[in-house]
């Protein structure tokens, strides 16, 4: 879990197991999400994380359309808060002479967590993006290298934006 980029990748892949487009949703059942919890080797079973799991990737995906200047719902966010709140997650700073995880993390929701934190930590979640397009709404990663990139796709997402913005024109002035 001390790679950045695995913890970066588990965020990007736990945050686009809903897609808005296609209109599925790996979480839809709990045996969906025990599926791609065990998957991940994330351990908890499902049943005792699908509210919370839930709820932390409702707000995870309202915080990275916020950062790309989208529209999110802030109470979807504080419910994360509360459910990273009660997360049994523990930093440790030695004490074992082998090497060891220095973030231990019990359950699901705990490991997530802790991928987040690592991705905050490298300065990584900046490069986490939901897209704005509310037909999308896919979370992608930003490679470029200034990190503005908007749309998961110029050719779709971003090209269905310049459309309307130019309907919307035209529209006024007529």
């Amino acid at each position: 879990m001390l790679d950045p980029s695995v913890s970066a990748s588990l965020i990007l892949d736990f945050a686009n197991t809903l897609d808005v487009e296609e209109r599925t949703d790996v979480f839809s059942t709990v045996e969906g999400m025990a599926g791609w919890l065990e998957t991940h080797e994330l351990g908890d079973t499902a049943e005792t994380a699908f509210a919370d799991l839930l709820t932390l990737r409702a707000g995870l995906r309202a915080r990275l359309l916020l950062d790309n200047d989208g529209q999110a719902n802030p109470a979807e966010i504080a419910a994360a808060e509360a459910v990273l709140a009660r997360a049994p997650l523990t930093v440790r700073i030695g004490g074992d002479p082998e090497p060891a995880d220095p973030l231990r993390a019990e359950g699901a929701v705990a490991k997530i967590a802790a991928a987040w934190a690592m991705t905050v930590a490298s300065g990584d979640w900046r490069r986490l993006k939901q897209c704005p397009d509310h037909e999308c709404g896919w979370v992608f990663w930003d490679a470029t290298r200034s990190r503005t990139r908007r749309w998961c796709s110029m050719r779709v997402c971003g090209n269905r934006a310049k459309v309307r913005a130019y309907t919307s024109r035209h529209r006024t002035d007529a």
